[in-house]
């Protein structure tokens, strides 16, 4: 089984590693897989973006605004999908320790199914973060619309790259379910629940990788003490 693609340098390899699996090491540098990844459109709205001269920058009440909004929506989001990560009912039934019946596939399959929704949950509610963001940078400077304008145009561009390296987790999980069975006949459900709690949380910390790269120059603009 070939692991998902996904660079050392993000927050997934760390769990990976921990189970014993070594990501996939990156094909081709990162300018070489955006190329790969940008079609026409994308690389005219990439040049296009590159060739505007920034505009002027706005005044410091509201590039604080427009700060405290990202934060908070960011506060909000990793809230609400945190709370969708764990469900009543499944918890419950990882507790079960009575011997299983069913093959394991059937028994994996509201997991599996909990898992895919939560992935839908992330995809669909960081993307909305990123589109309504991207505006509230533009109002803050030439610099930061300009980089809205890339955000846009890369987000498009490396969507497809993004569901590719995640498309294998779900194998990856069912790896780690057998491997829980084969130790621990009676209580592996509990153990899984707990590893498949772990994987969405590293899983968002990476989706969350561009909203940061989006926030990180608002935060450049008020050092720590100028609140």
């Amino acid at each position: 089984m070939t692991p998902p693609a996904i660079s050392t340098t993000d927050p997934l390899p760390r769990l990976l590693l921990q189970w014993g699996i070594a990501p996939a090491p990156a094909a081709a540098p990162v300018a070489a897989r955006l190329g790969a990844g940008l079609g026409w459109a994308d690389a005219i709205g990439l040049s296009q973006v590159l060739a505007t001269a920034p505009g002027s920058a706005a005044d410091a009440a509201t590039r604080r605004e427009a700060l405290d909004w990202a934060l908070a929506a960011l506060e909000r989001l990793r809230a609400d999908l945190a709370a969708g990560f764990d469900d009543a009912l499944l918890s419950r039934d990882a507790d079960d320790v009575a011997p299983d019946n069913l093959p394991l596939a059937d028994l994996l399959a509201p997991f599996r199914l909990h898992h895919a929704q939560q992935q839908r949950a992330m995809a669909a509610r960081v993307a909305t973060l990123r589109d309504r963001l991207r505006p509230r940078l533009a109002e803050v400077s030439g610099e930061l619309a300009r980089l809205a304008q890339l955000d846009a145009v890369l987000e498009r561009a490396m969507a497809g790259a993004e569901r590719q390296a995640l498309a294998g987790l779900p194998a990856l999980l069912t790896k780690r379910a057998e491997t829980h069975q084969a130790v621990d006949p009676r209580r592996w459900r509990a153990r899984f629940w707990a590893d498949l709690q772990r994987l969405l949380r590293a899983e968002l910390d990476l989706r969350l990788q561009p909203v940061l790269g989006l926030i990180e120059p608002l935060e450049a603009l008020h050092p720590t003490g100028s609140r």
